[in-house]
């Protein structure tokens, strides 16, 4: 029994230096292929040549960016893309999830511990876990030029956060955000929008608050 603890504790150690040699070779790679950016420590690549970072992108500590190409050994009928443009900040923790495309423009600022997951697992119950339903894909995220996306913010399949927009720290964006507005809560609701006449975040008024404001000079 000694003897058999022993051996497969030394399996399960060369399988971390296994694990962890996979996880350099790919960054090596990536990093080669994507010449002027810089990324922090423990960077964690899946199917790396479906990731395109722009030379000027800084990535902090502990960023994972993971694609997938196929889901229960059936290709998908496009590639991912992962593709973060010009001037990107990422503080640190990212994780990017993609079957689709997650698209991050240029001048985007990325807080730390931020997941964009761009599919979902059926919710059919009949399987005995929910990760043998096939995966259910989207049209992908966008996140538009010179956003702002706060800590701990978790953006959903099929949103398009718009030019200039900021969304709060702790949101979850499951609907996509217009340009130039601050989102905030779960579900991310817009609460201002920035008006160029007079150079300020104006509040957006509420359904709810309309007609209660209306109700009043009844």
């Amino acid at each position: 029994m000694k003897f058999g603890l022993q051996r497969s504790h030394h399996v399960f150690g060369l399988g971390r230096i296994r694990d962890r040699y996979y996880k350099w070779c790919e960054s090596v790679k990536f990093l080669s292929r994507n010449k002027g950016m810089r990324a922090g420590k423990n960077l964690d690549l899946r199917l790396s040549q479906y990731i395109h970072c722009a030379g000027s992108v800084v990535l902090g500590d502990n960023c994972r960016l993971y694609c997938w190409d196929a889901s229960h050994g059936k290709p998908f009928d496009r590639e991912p893309e992962i593709r973060i443009g010009e001037r990107v900040h990422v503080t640190r923790n990212l994780t990017l999830q993609c079957t689709s495309e997650i698209i991050i423009e240029d001048d985007s600022l990325l807080a730390s511990d931020i997941v964009m997951i761009d599919y979902n697992h059926g919710m059919s119950p009949l399987p005995d876990s929910y990760l043998d339903n096939d995966l259910e894909l989207t049209s992908g995220i966008h996140i538009g030029r010179g956003a702002w996306i706060g800590n701990n913010v978790i953006i959903l399949g099929g949103v398009e956060i718009g030019e200039k927009s900021i969304i709060g720290a702790g949101s979850v964006v499951t609907k996509s955000i217009p340009p130039y507005s601050i989102a905030v809560g779960n579900p991310a609701h817009v609460i201002k929008q920035y008006n160029p006449s007079t150079n300020l975040w104006e509040s957006i008024r509420t359904n709810n608050e309309v007609d209660r404001a209306a109700s009043k000079t009844m």
